[in-house]
């Protein structure tokens, strides 16, 4: 793989491990939407972009949902890490000298496969 796809999936990866918190229940953030990895790296070649998202769904790195997303009326077609894709993601912004180590609760238990979606969000609300 040439290393610039390397170095664009990485990034796409981090990002929607950045934004990973903010899918809660019924509505996503809008920069887990392609549009929105779009803008976040407006700088790239949008075609590229784009071949990076399918190669990391092929990979299983990341799935595509239809879920409601804020500031929306209508359900988008939104991107998450699978449990692999998250440890991909914490391993790639480790190497690319990101912030420190993630808290260990936050981790996906040991007896995940690392194929199906990780559907861990932002904590509930307290009443």
């Amino acid at each position: 793989m040439p290393p610039e796809d390397d170095r664009l999936q990485r990034s796409v990866l981090v990002h929607l491990l950045e934004h990973h918190g903010q899918q809660i229940r019924f509505e996503a953030s809008h920069w887990a939407t392609e549009i929105g990895i779009l803008r976040r790296f407006a700088a790239e070649d949008p075609i590229l972009v784009k071949a990076a998202i399918r190669t990391l769904e092929s990979a299983r790195l990341i799935y595509r949902r239809i879920q409601y997303v804020v500031g929306f009326s209508e359900p988008k077609s939104v991107f998450a890490l699978t449990t692999s894709g998250y440890y991909h993601a914490i391993e790639c912004r480790r190497m690319d000298g990101g912030p420190g180590a993630t808290d260990p609760t936050e981790l996906p238990s040991s007896t995940d496969t690392g194929d199906e979606p990780l559907t861990r969000g932002a904590p509930e609300p307290s009443a």
